[in-house]
């Protein structure tokens, strides 16, 4: 029988676990696990010790809201995101997928899947997406999806509201998390059938002349938010790039050297950029009102959940999940809620909340090192200097080679055929 790894300790200057700030504290890894979180002068002499001046060990992020393709698991590891999950993908090739990393570390992160959208008779997006006539369908769905494993159900923008009814009744009986992406009037009816996640203020906003507003005082469905602490999975940063797909900071962006070159060229001719330019400014002023929304949401006490929609334009993997909780920072939440929102809260709501998302005795050691101190300063982030995923630490440089031997193949996964297919039209 093989021997048990030795354990060995990290340490910062800092160490945050999800919920509150170290100092002089180490953290000690056996294996895959945590072992202790202890301070630094109760460290026995004798035990193996990977000095990090200057830096803070934080949980290994999570992504709430993706869509993977095989050439983006080198990016989000580099950027720390040690977790995701896949919002829409074909069912066959995300359960292989999640398979892989489960196995292989180095792979890429832990994946939790939905399988594909569940939409209505119209399907916005038949790569990965599945229609539906009626609610029985939708039921047939969710009993496939739950024989297949999938963690989660995830609705989409067509459905009506016996199929939206039908799909949380059948979710509960699997024990399935479910989210939903609303149409724009489906807010109020989804939450009263149940509906416990939303993804990017779907159905939260009213619209006027192609403006989104957000009217407090008035909106009759924000107390049903509120009352029902409805988790917003917000994604910003998608609206924020599809809105400002014509900026040129994103064409010098040294980060896009981990996305693949025929994506990169697919977002250089993405439709949204010869679109109407009055139809771009109401997207820019749409994202101060969903900035708005999470606020005050956040301060109602909803819980607030960190996701991206990579790889839709600009979007690098992993990255942009930096990108969003500063996004979420620029919202008005302190640099420690979004952290929160990217870690701890994350865990919670995907269903790992015991074993990810914290740095504790006996959780996963899924860990991130960067220079610096993000919950000073949410831009740290991207000072990464070391990730560890499941007890292994990275070599930065394999990473990338894995990164540049996927490159040197066409993708040819369904989200990537999605977005190339796509940005023809």
């Amino acid at each position: 029988m093989p021997k048990e790894p030795k354990p060995w300790a990290l340490a910062p200057d800092k160490v945050w676990t999800g919920s509150q700030l170290l100092e002089s504290h180490v953290v000690v890894v056996q294996s895959q696990k945590i072992i202790a979180v202890k301070p630094a002068e109760d460290l026995p002499a004798e035990l193996p010790i990977t000095t990090m001046a200057g830096c803070t060990l934080l949980p290994g992020l999570i992504d709430c809201h993706v869509h993977l393709s095989d050439w983006m698991f080198p990016g989000l590891l580099a950027a720390g995101v040690t977790t995701v999950r896949d919002t829409g993908n074909d069912l066959a090739w995300i359960i292989d997928r999640r398979s892989q990393t489960s196995v292989n570390p180095s792979f890429g992160p832990r994946i939790l899947c939905c399988g594909p959208v569940l939409d209505g008779t119209k399907v916005n997006w038949p790569t990965i997406g599945r229609s539906h006539r009626d609610a029985v369908q939708i039921a047939e769905s969710i009993d496939e999806l739950a024989r297949a494993g999938v963690d989660a159900v995830k609705l989409y923008v067509n459905l009506g509201t016996d199929q939206i009814s039908k799909a949380v009744e059948q979710s509960a009986i699997h024990g399935l998390h479910l989210l939903a992406h609303l149409g724009d009037d489906a807010g109020e009816a989804a939450i009263s059938l149940g509906v416990r996640e939303i993804e990017h203020l779907s159905g939260c906003l009213h619209h006027v002349d192609g403006w989104s507003h957000l009217d407090i005082e008035s909106a009759p469905f924000y107390s049903s938010i509120v009352n029902a602490n409805v988790i917003l999975c917000p994604t910003l940063v998608v609206w924020d790039r599809l809105s400002r797909v014509n900026d040129a900071v994103f064409n010098n962006d040294q980060r896009a050297e981990w996305v693949h070159p025929e994506i990169r060229s697919a977002w250089q001719a993405f439709p949204h950029r010869a679109g109407d330019t009055t139809e771009r400014l109401a997207r820019q002023a749409s994202v101060v009102v969903m900035k708005k929304t999470v606020r005050a949401i956040k301060e109602a006490g909803c819980t607030i959940i960190a996701g991206t929609d990579t790889p839709w334009p600009n979007l690098v993997p992993g990255f942009s999940l930096h990108d969003e909780l500063a996004l979420l920072v620029d919202a008005g939440l302190s640099p420690s809620e979004a952290l929160v929102a990217g870690t701890s809260a994350a865990a919670k709501v995907l269903g790992i909340g015991e074993s990810a998302g914290q740095i504790r005795a006996g959780f996963v050691a899924d860990l991130l090192a960067v220079e610096g101190d993000p919950t000073t300063d949410i831009t740290d982030l991207g000072n990464v200097k070391t990730v560890i995923r499941m007890g292994e630490s990275l070599d930065m440089e394999l990473i990338r080679s894995a990164a540049r031997s996927e490159f040197d193949n066409p993708p040819s996964d369904p989200v990537s055929r999605l977005i190339i297919e796509f940005s023809d039209q």
